[in-house]
């Protein structure tokens, strides 16, 4: 994969909040550092960018943007394919099994009646109890 391509406002050192004089002048002192020319081509084509208005908005935006999802979901999970979700010895379990848990809560969705007016009834397992609640200490 490339690298990424350095900030407008890195290669001349410079924040976004950096003003059009302060722009020359720091493209003025970045050229005047520059060793070589991909340096001098750098500074230039930064200087570019920040100089006009529309290129200027438009690396800003860039540099707040988010970054590609699939490019940063293919980091975040590189080494999930070396990893084993099951040990070796572990046989998988039967598929018949999840089946049936999906039956059963099938089956005990049908069970409960639809509510009859045009309201929207919580079944009632989803009701909440305080039975429910975690023991509280009330200090005294």
């Amino acid at each position: 994969m490339p690298a990424a391509e350095p900030s407008p406002y890195d290669v001349l050192g410079i924040t976004p909040a950096a003003t059009p004089p302060e722009v020359h002048a720091a493209y003025e002192r970045a050229l005047a550092a520059a060793t070589g020319a991909p340096d001098r081509e750098a500074c230039t084509t930064a200087y570019l960018h920040l100089r006009n208005t529309g290129r200027r908005l438009g690396a800003d935006i860039l540099e707040y943007a988010a970054p590609d999802p699939s490019t940063t979901a293919r980091e975040a999970f590189a080494g999930v394919a070396e990893q084993r979700f099951l040990p070796r010895d572990a046989p998988p379990p039967p598929i018949t099994t999840l089946v049936v848990l999906r039956r059963s809560t099938t089956a005990e969705d049908h069970r409960e009646p639809p509510p009859t007016d045009t309201t929207f009834a919580t079944p009632a397992r989803f009701t909440a109890t305080a039975d429910v609640l975690p023991p509280v200490d009330i200090p005294r």
